[in-house]
């Protein structure tokens, strides 16, 4: 099953094809899979990226209050996927490259998207792919964007702090759970520390 595919701003397009295009054409990559691949390359299922906060889920709110940050896209050589390339908001709004990353949270990106086409929570289609970030709790997930209205899930991305089984998409309100629960760890600490 395919997703819907998301699409990008342009200004998020030209940041990050100028910013690949020059380093893959002079193999002038700094991260050491990318330095080292002897195909061409190739950025693949974009994903906008948005991040939730510790406050908004100790009030239980819901991915509503996500707020899109960027966008991030795949680098594959070949069906390889070496690592993922990044988009912010830059200080007018505008979307400027980031960074290229590789590592666990890259791997298990790939893994999760491959294996997840064969559930059939997901299987059935209708859903939009997005990356959710939660920072304080070092948590990201896959994010499965239902758009006609059944419902969301989130499948967690290794390395995770969480519970929730990460080899199978979750209804979204399962996961946010625990992370809510998480969240008021350092909340709490923070509070009787004066932080």
């Amino acid at each position: 099953m395919a997703f819907i595919a998301p699409k990008p701003p342009q200004q998020a397009l030209d940041a990050m094809h100028s910013t690949f295009l020059d380093l893959s054409r002079n193999r002038a990559f700094r991260t050491p899979a990318l330095r080292n691949a002897a195909g061409p390359l190739q950025l693949t299922e974009p994903q906008q990226v948005f991040t939730l906060g510790l406050s908004d889920l100790v009030a239980g709110k819901s991915l509503d209050a996500a707020r899109p940050t960027g966008w991030r896209y795949l680098v594959q050589e070949g069906d390889n996927v070496l690592a993922s390339a990044e988009t912010v908001a830059g200080p007018r709004g505008e979307q400027v490259f980031s960074a290229f990353n590789e590592g666990r949270f890259v791997d298990s990106s790939a893994k999760a998207m491959r294996a997840v086409r064969d559930f059939p929570e997901v299987a059935q289609g209708g859903f939009e792919l997005r990356l959710l970030n939660v920072p304080g709790l070092y948590v990201q997930a896959l994010w499965f964007h239902e758009t006609q209205g059944k419902g969301d899930f989130l499948q967690p991305l290794a390395p995770s702090p969480v519970e929730t089984p990460g080899d199978r998409p979750a209804p979204a309100a399962v996961l946010l759970k625990e992370l809510a629960a998480k969240a008021r760890v350092p909340i709490e600490a923070a509070d009787r520390t004066g932080g």
